[in-house]
């Protein structure tokens, strides 16, 4: 897989497949779009909690349980992501 360097200069592998910033705009804009002139004031909490449990759960299931590699991919240390499983009661 080729490697080239993102907009914000982070790492991304190259794939025809849509990007994770491209499936995050598409659906921030079919969720303004369902809330139908309702008014929301907390967005961008919103977003981070209905993405967080998700996100922990399958690097978690991709790195076989493993909670070293889920950190490392994750970016974070053992103890940030114990903690965060812990908070949202991610069995680990």
């Amino acid at each position: 897989m080729t490697v080239a360097m993102s907009q914000d200069r982070s790492p991304e592998p190259m794939r025809s497949e849509s990007t994770l910033r491209d499936a995050a705009t598409r659906v921030v804009r079919r969720y303004l779009q369902d809330l139908n002139g309702t008014q929301c004031t907390d967005l961008y909490n919103l977003m981070l909690r209905q993405v967080e449990r998700p996100v922990l759960e399958e690097a978690l299931r991709h790195c076989g349980g493993n909670m070293t590699r889920t950190a490392e991919l994750l970016g974070m240390n053992r103890a940030t992501l114990r903690k965060k499983l812990d908070e949202l009661g991610i069995a680990h």
